[in-house]
This record gives C-alpha cells, sequence and structure tokens, in this order.
C-alpha cells in the first residue's frame, strides 16, 4: 500500500528555385487565431505536378531565392532567405495577355532580373533640433545610430535604435521638443517626410512616403484641444515588411485582455478606471463584436475553413475570461451573409455563436464570388443602427468592434471608406471636439501574405494615437503566435485556471499552477511531493507529506520550473486529518482530510508560467465556467462532479525521450456513478487492508477514485505525485476538485518503464467540496470570493 510521505503517491505548395529546379514547401496549417484570412494564398494541399499558368515560367528565376506561384498560377511570390528581400518587387501578376507583369524599381526602371538583395534600414530623411549618428546612405541589420538634441530641448523617445531584420528600427520616433508650442513635436518617424513645423491649435501637418513605399496611419494630422495630436504615428512599408507576431500581439489584443480581465456589464469599476484602455467595455454599457469575412474567390476554400477554425477559437478565449460581449458575424463576397446579428437573443452565447460559425460553408458564396466589402460593412452599420427616430436608452455607452478580414483587394461596390464615415456619424463619433468619443468605434483589419492591398486595409482601420489598427501578417503560423501571444498578457495573470498552451510554451506554462515539494530530513534524506498554487500566499497539498517533526526551514517550495526553494511561513493541517487515527483496529494508516496548505513568507508575483488554479465554490470558479454570477456551491459541484463517469487530469513527472524529468497531464475519469463502488471496493486490495472487513472504514465520503481499465484504462498517480491537484478541464480553464492522496497499487517501482498494471490500480483523491468549511476558513484573506 502506498503510506506516508514516502509512499508511492501519487501539402505542399510548389516552389520553384532560381536555377530552375522543383521543390516542396510545407503546407501552412490554419492557425487558431481570429478567423483572420489569407490574402488569396492558397495553403490547401496541391498535386505533385506544377499547377498550370496562362504565363510562361521561363526566365522569372530570382538569383538567390525561389519562387512560388499563387491563386492557381495568376501570380507568383519571389521568396528569400532571412535577412534578404526581393528586388525590385515581392510580387508579379500574369496578365490576361500572357506574360508577367515587368520588374520595375521604385523609380519605375525596368529590371532584368529578379534579386535577392539584403534588408537594410531606412536613414532617416530629416531630424529636427538635432544631431544623428552614424550618418550613412543606408543601415545593414544590427546597425545602431543614437540621436541627440540641441540645448534647450529634450529627447522624446528613444536615444538609440537598432536596425531590425523586418526593416524596421526597433523604439520609438526620437523627437527634439523644446515644449513651446500648444500641441508637442510629433516628430519625423524614420523613412518619411514631414511637411508643416507649426504645432498650434489646429494645425495641421503631413506625412509623405518615398515612391513604391506605403503609408501606415494618418497621412493628415492636427493638433487638438487638450494639446495632442488626431490620428495615430505614420511610417512607410515596404511590401517585403510585416508585422512580427509579438508586434501584433502588443497593438492588437494585449489591449483587449486589460479590458476583459474580469471587467463585464455587472461590475463595479467605475468608468474611470477603464478609460485607460484601447478597447474599453464600459460597466455601465456593454461590448458588440462584429466579426467580418470575406469569403471570396481570392480567399481560398483551405483558407475560409481554417478561418472558421480561428473565429470559433478567439470566441471561445474570450469567454473563458468570464465576459460576453455581443456578436455579430457577416460573411461576404458579391453579396454579405448576416449568419449572427448582436440583436439575437444568443449573440452573447459563445456556444451557440460557435455553432453558427461551424454551420458556414466557403461554398455558399460560390455563385457570386466578387468582392464587395463596403456592402459587408453596410450590414455592419444596419445592425448598429434603430428603428424609429429615438435611440434605444445606453445606446452610446456601447463600444463596437469590428474585425475585418479581408485582402483588400475589393472590385465592386465602390470604395468602402465611406461606410466607415457613416458608423462614425451613427455612434456620434468626432463631431465634439471636447468629447470625441474615439473610444466607442475601434476597426481592426488584418491581411496576411504577400498579395495583400496595404494602402486598401489602411484606409479602412482606425486611426487613434499610439495605436494600431492595421496589420499585415507573414502567414498563417505566425498568425497562430500571434493568438497565443496577445491573449495571455500581463494583466491576466490572476485569472485562475488560465494557461498559455502555444506550441512553443514549456511545461511550466501549460501547468502554472504545479508545485514541487521538498522535505528534507535528518538520516533520511529528502522525499518529494507535488501541490497547486491556489493564491498569492498558499500552496494547496497533502498533508501526509509531512510530519510533525518536520521543521519549516527543512520544507522547500518550487514554483514555474524553476529552483527557488521558497521559504515557508507555516504548514495548516486540516484539524481532522489524523493518519495514526484507527492504528487501534489494525488499520496502519488512514488518510481521511488528508489536505494541507503551505503558507509561504514572500507573496507571488505572477507570471506565463506561474498562476493559481481555481478552487470550487469561489467566484473565480463562477466565471470560469460562465455560470451566472447568482451560482450557488451546489450548482458548481453539480456542473463538475455529475453523478457519472467525469472526464479529469493530474500531473506527473515522468522521462522525456532525453531522460529528462518532464511534467505530463495524465488522463483519469473519477468513478462518479454506478461504477464508484466497485472502484472504493478494489480499496481493500491495498497492502494493509486486507483485514479490513467494511470499505468505509478506509475509503470516506471526502474521498474521490480514479484507475481501472474498464471501461476506460485511467492512467495513475506515481510517487512524488501526492499533494498535486486532480482537476477538470472545462470551457479553456482548469479547476481543481481534488487532492492526490493515496493508492492501491505502486504502478511505477520502476520509474522509466511502468510495469503491467492489474484492473485493482486505484488512485483516492481528497474531494475539495467537501473540505471546503476549512479552506473557506485559512484562506479568507486571499480575496477568492468563496460562495
Amino acid at each position: 500500500m502506498r503510506v506516508g510521505a514516502g509512499r508511492v503517491s501519487h501539402s505542399f505548395s510548389p516552389v520553384f528555385h532560381g536555377h530552375g529546379e522543383e521543390s516542396q514547401l510545407p503546407f501552412l496549417p490554419a492557425s487558431v487565431v481570429l478567423g483572420l484570412l489569407s490574402a488569396g494564398v492558397s495553403t490547401s494541399p496541391l498535386p505533385e505536378a506544377q499547377p498550370q499558368s496562362p504565363c510562361s515560367l521561363e526566365g522569372v528565376e530570382i538569383t538567390g531565392g525561389s519562387f512560388r506561384l499563387l491563386k492557381e498560377g495568376q501570380a507568383l511570390e519571389y521568396v528569400c532567405p532571412s535577412g534578404f528581400y526581393p528586388y525590385p518587387t515581392q510580387t508579379r501578376s500574369c496578365r490576361s495577355w500572357g506574360s508577367w507583369s515587368t520588374l520595375q524599381t521604385r523609380d519605375r526602371q525596368v529590371v532584368k532580373k529578379a534579386e535577392c538583395k539584403e534588408i537594410r534600414c531606412p536613414r532617416p530623411q530629416d531630424f529636427e533640433n538635432g544631431e544623428f549618428w552614424p550618418r550613412a546612405p543606408y543601415y545593414n541589420l544590427s546597425d545602431e545610430i543614437s540621436f541627440h538634441c540641441y540645448d534647450g530641448y529634450t529627447l522624446r523617445g528613444s536615444a538609440n535604435r537598432t536596425c531590425q531584420a523586418t526593416g524596421r528600427w526597433d523604439g520609438q520616433t526620437a523627437i527634439c521638443d523644446d515644449g513651446a508650442a500648444y500641441c508637442p513635436n510629433p516628430g519625423i518617424p524614420i523613412g518619411t517626410r514631414k511637411v508643416g513645423s507649426q504645432y498650434r491649435l489646429e494645425d495641421s501637418i503631413t506625412y509623405h512616403c518615398s515612391r513604391g513605399l506605403t503609408l501606415r496611419g494618418s497621412q493628415k494630422r492636427t493638433c487638438l484641444e487638450g494639446g495632442s495630436w488626431s490620428g495615430t504615428e505614420p511610417s512607410c512599408q515596404d511590401s517585403f515588411m510585416y508585422d512580427t507576431p509579438e508586434e501584433v500581439a502588443e497593438a492588437f489584443l494585449s489591449s483587449l485582455t486589460e479590458t476583459i480581465e474580469g471587467a463585464d456589464a455587472e461590475d463595479g469599476h467605475s468608468p474611470g478606471e477603464q478609460q485607460k484602455r484601447k478597447i474599453v467595455l464600459d460597466p455601465s454599457g456593454s461590448m458588440n463584436i462584429y466579426l467580418v469575412l470575406d469569403g471570396s474567390d481570392s480567399i481560398g476554400a483551405s483558407n475560409f475553413t481554417g478561418a472558421k477554425k480561428c473565429l470559433t477559437s478567439l470566441i471561445e478565449k474570450v469567454a473563458s475570461y468570464g465576459v460576453k460581449p455581443k456578436y455579430g458575424l457577416v460573411t461576404y463576397a458579391t453579396e454579405p451573409s448576416i449568419l449572427v446579428r448582436v440583436s439575437d437573443a444568443k449573440s452573447s452565447d459563445a456556444a451557440w455563436v460557435t455553432d453558427k460559425i461551424n454551420q458556414i460553408s466557403y461554398e455558399d458564396h460560390k455563385l457570386k464570388t466578387g468582392t464587395n466589402t463596403k456592402k459587408a460593412l453596410q450590414t455592419v452599420y444596419s445592425m448598429m443602427n434603430w428603428i424609429g427616430d429615438k435611440p434605444p436608452e445606453g445606446w452610446n455607452y456601447t463600444r463596437h468592434v469590428i474585425i475585418l478580414m479581408t485582402d483588400g483587394l475589393h472590385n465592386m461596390g465602390g470604395d468602402p471608406v465611406s461606410v466607415i464615415g457613416e458608423i462614425r456619424s451613427l455612434l456620434d463619433i468626432g463631431r465634439d471636439r471636447k468629447n470625441p468619443r474615439e473610444d466607442y468605434l475601434d476597426v481592426y483589419v488584418f491581411g496576411i501574405g504577400p498579395l495583400v492591398d496595404q494602402a486598401n486595409i489602411n484606409a479602412l482601420a482606425s486611426k487613434k494615437d499610439k495605436e494600431q489598427h492595421v496589420f499585415k501578417v507573414k502567414d498563417m503560423e505566425h498568425l497562430e503566435d500571434v493568438f497565443y501571444q496577445m491573449i495571455d498578457e500581463s494583466e491576466s495573470l490572476g485569472l485562475c485556471g488560465m494557461v498559455w498552451e502555444h506550441r512553443k510554451g514549456t511545461e511550466a506554462h501549460k501547468q502554472p499552477w504545479q508545485a514541487k515539494i521538498s522535505v528534507t530530513r535528518p538520516l533520511k534524506g529528502h522525499e518529494t511531493c507535488m501541490g497547486a498554487v491556489v493564491s498569492p500566499y498558499f500552496v494547496l497539498t497533502a498533508a501526509h507529506c509531512f510530519t510533525v517533526e518536520d521543521q519549516k526551514h527543512s520544507i522547500k517550495v518550487n514554483l514555474g520550473g524553476k529552483k527557488q526553494d521558497l521559504e515557508i511561513d507555516d504548514v495548516l493541517f486540516h484539524p481532522k486529518y489524523n493518519i495514526n487515527g484507527k492504528k487501534e483496529k489494525g488499520i496502519p494508516e488512514f488518510y481521511d482530510y488528508d489536505v494541507a496548505l503551505i503558507k509561504l513568507k514572500k507573496k507571488l508575483t505572477y507570471d506565463q508560467t506561474l498562476r493559481p488554479i481555481c478552487l470550487p465554490c469561489t467566484e473565480g470558479t463562477t466565471r470560469a465556467l460562465r455560470l451566472p454570477r447568482s451560482t450557488t456551491c451546489r450548482q458548481q459541484k453539480e456542473e463538475l462532479l455529475p453523478e457519472k463517469d467525469v472526464k479529469a487530469l493530474f500531473v506527473s513527472e515522468e522521462f522525456s525521450k532525453a531522460e529528462n524529468k518532464v511534467l505530463a497531464r495524465k488522463e483519469v475519469y473519477i468513478k462518479n456513478g454506478d461504477k464508484r463502488a466497485s472502484c472504493e471496493r478494489d480499496a481493500l486490495k491495498a497492502p494493509g487492508y486486507d483485514k479490513v472487513k467494511d470499505i468505509s472504514e478506509v475509503v470516506t465520503p471526502r474521498f474521490l477514485c480514479t484507475g481501472g481499465v474498464i471501461p476506460y484504462s485511467d492512467a495513475n498517480t506515481c510517487k512524488g505525485d501526492s499533494g498535486g491537484p486532480l482537476i477538470i478541464h472545462k470551457r479553456s480553464r482548469f479547476i481543481q476538485v481534488g487532492v492526490i492522496s493515496w493508492g492501491v497499487v505502486d504502478v511505477c517501482k520502476n520509474q522509466r518503464r511502468q510495469q503491467m498494471v492489474p484492473a485493482h490500480a486505484r488512485d483516492f483523491y481528497i474531494n475539495l467540496f467537501e473540505v471546503l468549511p476549512w479552506l473557506k476558513e485559512k484562506l479568507k484573506d486571499e480575496d477568492l470570493g468563496f460562495l
């Protein structure tokens, strides 16, 4: 029998190289990221044969790189190694008369042969009221540049900047300002030219890019009341430039994460607390999110299918924060199709909306495959509008977020930008200079791949000071990175049961609550247990991991996958725990109420590898399960532990292929229905329990039971797993329902290789619902919101 602290506790796309040979590029997966569509680059598996193109491939090679066909041979993209870009252009189109578009430089000079050139960063066109060094006609990757101001001027922004692999400078625009004007000097972003040097109220300035570059942001900015500039800082983009996942994550949904970190329309936060956020959910109002999905011919069926998965993932992730925005969902080609209206009774029900998404088919638009972005946005306008002359009560407190997924290549219906103006007018945005209400509308536009029309998507996106609303991402794999980075930001770390499950995530990212506890005893060496972080000061574990003689200095806790040896303030045992309580009855060890709390000396600082798990009957778990705020503890129990087999998991250490110990999730089923009795009966097969006549002597109502091979072959806990959490994974959150206590069979004597597991191998866990009064008492100052 496993006893005491020392027990065994528990497709491809054709690519053509410069010298004419053919190779294969891996298929780019449809990433779980917002449903943003690729700009016409087909990621479908293609037949091995070269796709037919009406244009000859002879003479289109690029020196130092390769090319691949796009849009069924109607276009091609040049591909260069990292640190290089295609010169003079990244893409070429196949013209109707059967020849490729001419190779031309930005100055429209014809070039005979494409080649891969080293990426360089632009030089400053001008720098006001100061000097920069070194001065050079161009700057290579990793080159640095420094800025200094003349006497009487103060430097804002970055004094030192480095040329990055993207062809952009890191840091912020350097500006020398004396503070004498009404508005601060807006500066000259590197690579742009500025016209205008007066910064008085209502003065305007304009920015320009060199030929061949596209301006992103605001071309014209005006000095407003209060000393701020309208619009957003501009930059000049070359066709080969993409936003990195890190840049997109920081600029986009990291702001949404801050907003939804526990804020919803029922919360008591004041509007003033929310104003600092980019996408604001006003407690006195609501949020509407409109997802507009381009389903036109240039998109492709594979990308459309991937987009559906992405939309589902986005909605699921937002819902996991306990927030319920209303959704509108529109797909479009020649004609728009409204799948979900914000006025629908279930538009804030994540499960219902995702079910609607799953019903969408790319074939819905196959008969009319044009691109009428204007008409699609007009459907959004109609959803925002109201019937009759009088607007509904509270209309002006609703925040509206439009996420438009398109390549920007609209070919019918006219310019869609005019509809954005109509929406702004409807929402009374921009009319009153003292209260422009810009926070009540955010229009984000995403383009993916080389064929995006950067000017068109920039024109549609919102322009706000110090914010970015338009993005160009290289491919779907990059968008996968975007999704995981933008959802889990520092402001949400206090949310229980959240994890970072990105493919680059470590084992600590995937179970950030997991604690490793070691106890050192004289002449006995040290023994280990597991535990779970439940608050900034407490780790929940098993009581049997410790003895009365253990000194606090002999107990060490390590978290976040790091060896920290955190110091202990106290160990709190459940008062009814007594491992020797039934020795007089011939029961050597008795594990009822086998729970303990370790109190740490110093408060924990949460990060992506260290954050709490959810506990039953807390407000955090109510929010995690997306239940009403009025939900009772009994209702939570019915949701988490219904009277049937319940899928659960625990975390155990095992050896990796590299012979390193790693944390891994193990799947089990809690026998909570008709199989519970047989699960409990197997307890009598544990060493030391063979003479027990009544099962209730060793298995009390405080235990949950897993294990066995029928109808599921459960994993079993191993030595060192004691005290770890038994977890229910539900609706993207992780909720602890039990603590690993003891097991019937030691299945892990050989730690590197499990032995044959008998059918009576069972594990028992303390049911946290049964020890809630003690948890409430000991954690009453931890602000967990027990029900």
